[in-house]
């Protein structure tokens, strides 16, 4: 009985402060990087104080989260911490090769089940929309697309954002998720006429098309009923808005340029 009662003690406390001079790196660690820096701190300012704690030992030297601290004194902003004795480089080196070796999907179900909110909503979203993989789904809910070079077919990124790094870290936040839904029942709806509804490229294209006040989607599949072989897989972006603009411009007197 009294093993069962420490079974359920608590472990590890979660701190809060705002006096982040208390915190030192440990030597030896890996440098960080700037960018990513400049990218939480930014998140901290949209979205307020990083829900992810930092991990540091009973010196408050930091075992896991020195890019959450650097941005966090950046924004000067508060951060939550655990403590944790005993560890130190060792610990580090595990716990940075244990994180490299977690998939997209495994950060997501660790956060949700910490309650952050956009993970939450994310993973919620994930299990109504099977036919689409994690990748497709972040970029759904993101509600970004990509800008496309008409010439070279090549993808320009928006916001230019490793989001590896981000959804990793827990700072990843989505956007209007009844959007993504939105967006989501759209791309299904082409499935009839595309097998490749799902093809990342393809869903790009169409994510750029959706805010084109010049593209009327219900047009465009009142077009794709009216050829339906006419959607093919297309070897780069350029080709699939040159393509897609042909179906919709089909019988149209007045053509539309929905590539620029």
């Amino acid at each position: 009985m009294n093993y069962l009662k420490q079974l359920s003690q608590e472990v590890n406390k979660v701190y809060m402060t705002n006096d982040l001079d208390i915190f030192t790196t440990i030597k030896g660690n890996r440098p960080t990087n700037p960018q990513h820096i400049l990218r939480l701190t930014e998140s901290i300012r949209v979205n307020g104080i990083l829900q992810n704690p930092i991990i540091v030992n009973q010196n408050n030297k930091v075992i896991d989260g020195q890019h959450r601290l650097l941005a966090a004194k950046k924004a000067e902003s508060s951060i939550y911490y655990i403590k944790v004795k005993g560890y130190d480089l060792k610990e580090v080196q595990t716990l940075n090769l244990y994180q490299k070796n977690w998939s997209k999907s495994d950060f997501m179900e660790g956060y949700s089940k910490m309650g952050i909110e956009s993970y939450v909503k994310l993973r919620d979203f994930v299990k109504s929309n099977k036919e689409f993989n994690l990748n497709t789904c972040i970029t759904l809910c993101s509600n970004t697309a990509s800008r496309v070079s008409s010439l070279s077919g090549h993808y320009e990124n928006e916001k230019k954002m490793n989001w590896k790094e981000v959804f990793n870290e827990g700072t990843w936040n989505g956007k209007d998720f009844n959007i993504a839904q939105e967006n989501a029942n759209k791309l299904k709806m082409i499935k009839p006429y595309y097998e490749g509804y799902k093809k990342s490229r393809f869903i790009n294209v169409m994510l750029s098309l959706f805010v084109n006040e010049n593209f009327d989607f219900f047009e465009f599949l009142n077009k794709l009923k009216l050829q339906t072989q006419k959607l093919q897989d297309c070897a780069n972006v350029a080709q699939y808005k040159l393509l897609i603009e042909d179906i919709y411009n089909y019988r149209r007197r007045n053509k539309i340029n929905l590539r620029f």
